[in-house]
């Protein structure tokens, strides 16, 4: 593991750890041209709280963006980077289930009354939300795969769902399906 001190843009100074399969075939000039990359970028806590000149960067909320406008971020971000040749749909689904796997663990050995209380701190709160936002860019990637329109595959879920718990029968009870 490569661990590193970067002092960022913004000034701060951020420990980023690095794996060794994520350089495998990477020259060290290489591995140092990507550092220097990375340090001209503010750090994660300056991105955060909306402290970012990075253009585009905490111009998103869930009031103004659209999930058109979300799809084609990661798009991009997959395209710029040449990683559409590995995005089949096995490998994209595999990846929601092991991003959703992570989130889970930020829960284990949590009781239930408690698991409320790990959102308000503040560096918990922070990783959850990025396990959340990995979860979310794949199953956008795989929407993007396999040109699947997001809008109307929930609303189409819902109805379904609507048909299949139907509010007299199931309000106020955790009731499965089966026994309905």
């Amino acid at each position: 593991m490569l661990n590193r001190s970067i002092a960022h843009k913004c000034g701060h100074i951020e420990a980023h750890s690095f794996e060794p399969n994520q350089f495998g075939r990477v020259s060290r000039e290489e591995i140092e041209r990507r550092l220097n990359d990375l340090a001209q970028q503010p750090c994660r806590n300056c991105i955060n709280k909306g402290q970012s000149d990075v253009p585009g960067a905490n111009m998103m909320s869930d009031e103004k963006t659209t999930l058109i406008d979300l799809k084609d971020m990661v798009k991009k971000f997959v395209n710029d980077r040449e990683w559409a040749q590995y995005h089949n749909p096995k490998d994209v689904a595999v990846a929601i289930s092991l991003e959703a796997s992570e989130l889970l663990e930020h829960f284990l050995w949590v009781p239930d009354k408690e698991s409320g209380a790990i959102a308000k701190e503040t560096e918990k709160r922070l990783k959850l939300e990025e396990e959340l936002a990995d979860i979310i860019i794949y199953c956008l990637s795989f929407a993007n795969v396999l040109y699947i329109d997001v809008a109307k595959a929930v609303e189409d879920k819902v109805r379904l769902n609507a048909i299949r718990y139907p509010v007299v029968l199931v309000k106020g009870e955790d009731t499965k399906l089966s026994d309905i």
